[in-house]
């Protein structure tokens, strides 16, 4: 196993890249070069990004691509269940869906960290069905401080 950017495994990335597209066929959107350059910036670490950061990645290989095709990008894929956004100070952030998870942020740093929850998917099965609601997405975030910063 090989390690890309940011440490991620590319057989991690690559399966994220799969399920990313997988995710926008069932939805019957097409494949363009834009969402493709987005789906492998946000693929290929395990940070959260802004918009500014996920376009400087794009850039590196698509110099064509502007900031605001970027934008326009991330929020169809965020339409779509692809990306989730973390509200932040001055500009959200974005990483790829992925399996239920929660995120714990501190509060001095910046540092977001993504803890497994499966639990998180039984509970939102149940507030669905308690509710009558179809729930495309559901987010828990925590706030903080880290380890090295206590």
């Amino acid at each position: 196993m090989t390690a890309g950017v940011d440490g991620m495994r590319d057989t991690d990335r690559r399966e994220r890249v799969r399920r990313a597209w997988q995710q926008l066929a069932t939805a019957g959107a097409r494949r363009t070069l834009a969402r493709g350059m987005v789906i492998d910036a946000l693929a290929g670490t395990s940070a959260h990004l802004s918009i500014t950061a996920i376009h400087q990645k794009v850039a590196e290989q698509r110099p064509e691509i502007n900031i605001s095709t970027v934008h326009r990008t991330v929020a169809f894929l965020a339409e779509h269940a692809v990306v989730h956004q973390l509200a932040w100070p001055g500009e959200a952030r974005y990483g790829l869906c992925a399996d239920p998870h929660v995120h714990a942020i501190c509060e001095e740093c910046g540092t977001i960290s993504e803890i497994p929850a499966p639990s998180l998917a039984h509970a939102v099965a149940a507030a669905g069905d308690a509710t009558r609601y179809d729930i495309g997405q559901a987010g828990l975030t925590l706030f903080g401080r880290c380890p090295a910063c206590r």
